[in-house]
This record gives structure tokens, sequence and C-alpha cells, in this order.
């Protein structure tokens, strides 16, 4: 890894000691930094390859997660349609047990019904024979002569 004092050497004088010339320029700029950077790129290189690591560690637990989960469907698929002739005959059952008690429903509702429909024949029958009663008794009264 270059130091600190290693990065300014070369930028020093080409001629020392003597009259001030030009300032020096590596010859191979690119092999320089090449060698600066070298330490970073390793301490990337490190990075990389732990992060591969960790990305085929992922793939791997998705590719194992989605596995047990086709299973797991398949068990559910299977499960669902073993229990489906039950659940249908439950259902069944559910709607015949709401179809009777709505028909009990309706023919309490129609006894009700014929009980008041009763009460008031009986009423209304007796208010008609009593004046057919009255209109006939009337009637023979006045065929005797009796006002």
């Amino acid at each position: 890894m270059a130091r600190p004092g290693d990065l300014l050497r070369r930028f020093r004088l080409m001629a020392v000691p003597g009259a001030a010339g030009i300032a020096g320029v590596p010859v191979d700029r690119e092999a320089v930094l090449r060698e600066e950077l070298e330490p970073v790129f390793a301490a990337l290189r490190g990075a990389d390859h732990a992060a591969d690591e960790v990305v085929a560690r992922a793939k791997a637990e998705a590719d194992d997660r989605l596995a047990r989960a086709g299973v797991r469907a398949r068990e559910i698929l299977v499960q669902s349609r073993e229990s489906m002739p039950a659940a249908r005959a439950a259902a069944g059952v559910a709607e015949t047990s709401s179809a009777e008690i709505e028909a009990a429903a309706i023919r309490a509702g129609g006894h009700d019904e014929a009980g008041r429909i009763r009460r008031d024949a009986g009423q209304r029958s007796s208010v008609v024979v009593d004046e057919l009663v009255r209109r006939v008794m009337s009637v023979e009264s006045s065929s005797r002569g009796v006002p």
C-alpha cells in the first residue's frame, strides 16, 4: 500500500540538488495508479466475494422455500379435494335446515291467519244470523198481523 510520502515523491523535482526544474510526473501513470489502488481493489474483491456468497445463499434459501411452498400447496389441494364431498353435504344440510325453518315459519303464519279468519267469520256470521233471525221474525209477525 502506498504511503503518503510515496504519493508526494512522485512530484519531486527531477534534478536535485540544483536549480529548480520541471516538476516530475511518473512515466507510467497507469501503473502507478494501479499500484496505489491495488489494496482498495483487494479489499473490494473480498467484499464482492462475500456479497456473491450472500446472494448464492439467498437464492438457495429462496429455491428451498419455493419447493416447500409447492409441496404445501399440493397438500392443501389434496386435503380440499378430499373434504369437498363432506363440505358440500354440510352445506346441503344447512340449506335444507334453513328451508325447513322458513317453511315452519310460513306454516305458523298460515295457522295464525286461519285462526284470525275463523274468529272474524264467527263474529260476522253471528251478526248475520242475528239479522236474519230478526228479519224472519219480522216477516212472520207481519204475516200474523202482529206489529
